[in-house]
């Protein structure tokens, strides 16, 4: 590594590092603000609440990573600026891609661990948090942990579970109803309890009845009264309505994966939310690299008097862009532009702005 590489990597590790832990710092405080009471009226230990930080720094990855990556490349040009070191090193001939080259690896390193982030660590502390937070608020509601109302739709299915205990994965008053090709129901199932076998992925119904219904007058053909039956054609799991029930901007991406799968084998071609946030997560992941490709060109082409003016064009060109992807996003969302052109816009438009800069530089 030559001795630039060097002075740059150092001087950018030093900040780097400290503005990592000062917003992680304050993003925890946050935190322990919204739950400190929680935390106090269930007696937790030091040894459960500092693996639960642990996890929720890493959960945070995805934002604080680019974020102080940002911060630390606008400041660590200002320093050299200041120092008068970008002046002479291109009054002495060295090219604007041989002062910045440190600056664009380490911007692609952190692009690459953002997404390896995302991908492997960032679900494992968001299971393990939630896990955390679940058993708190268990606690607090003195062990109910109950969810009401689980429905599911599936192409010729649909599920109705008006209450589940996740601790024990029991479900009370359970209500199948299986429709033909043609949209009309052949089979309705009422159970008055069951749970799901994970590993056979079946479900074990109690004390119900299977009504089944003639094809063509909809009347009631047959019915058929059970203590105990085992149904092998259901495998729809409770995790699965469960999931479905969280927000998809709280869903990491193995979860969001498993819900679009979902909408895949089921035509549910109209909900977008957890196909815009998937591919969300993975284009910010080259946040870090997009941060080098705007903010080095843009401060090197201006002028050193007006240094300052510079960087308020970068804080102006974040807060427009922040702007313009939120639009896009909502529009996208309801549907009146395309999910995917309302992800692309923003990140091609703010990707085409430097090449003026980088044409001055040249």
């Amino acid at each position: 590594m030559k001795l630039l590489d060097q002075y740059i990597l150092g001087e950018f590790s030093k900040k780097f590092l400290l503005f990592f832990v000062v917003l992680n710092a304050f993003l925890v405080l946050e935190d322990v603000y919204t739950h400190l009471e929680k935390f106090l009226a269930c007696c937790a230990s030091y040894g459960e609440i500092f693996p639960y930080y642990m996890a929720h720094g890493i959960e945070l990855l995805p934002l604080t990573l680019p974020l102080t990556f940002t911060l630390t490349l606008i400041f660590s040009f200002c320093s050299m600026h200041r120092n008068c070191e970008i002046i002479l090193l291109l009054s002495s001939g060295v090219s604007f891609f041989r002062v910045t080259r440190m600056f664009w690896i380490l911007g692609i390193m952190a692009s690459f661990l953002s997404l390896l982030g995302s991908f492997h660590w960032v679900p494992g502390a968001q299971a393990y948090s939630n896990y955390y937070l679940k058993g708190i608020e268990m606690c607090l509601a003195k062990g109910d942990e109950m969810e009401k109302h689980l429905t599911l739709r599936t192409q010729n299915r649909l599920w109705y579970i008006n209450r589940y205990d996740k601790s024990r994965g029991h479900a009370s008053e359970i209500s199948v109803h299986d429709y033909d090709m043609e949209g009309k129901e052949w089979r309705r199932i009422k159970a008055k309890s069951g749970y799901f076998d994970g590993e056979k992925k079946t479900w074990i119904l109690e004390r119900g009845r299977e009504i089944l219904f003639h094809p063509k007058t909809q009347a009631v053909q047959e019915v058929h009264v059970f203590e105990w039956r085992t149904f092998g054609e259901l495998g729809d799991s409770p995790q699965l309505m469960l999931l479905l029930r969280i927000p998809p901007e709280n869903l990491p991406l193995s979860q969001l994966k498993i819900a679009i799968d979902y909408e895949k084998q089921n035509g549910n071609f109209e909900n977008v939310g957890y196909r815009m946030q998937f591919w969300s997560i993975l284009l910010d992941s080259i946040f870090c690299f997009l941060s080098c490709w705007i903010v080095l060109p843009l401060l090197f082409s201006t002028p050193r008097e007006n240094f300052l003016w510079g960087v308020s064009k970068v804080t102006m060109i974040a807060l427009f862009y922040g702007l313009i992807a939120y639009i896009l996003h909502s529009l996208g969302r309801s549907g009146t532009l395309h999910w995917l052109f309302s992800l692309l816009i923003p990140v091609v438009g703010i990707s085409l702005l430097p090449l003026g800069w980088v044409r001055k530089l040249l």
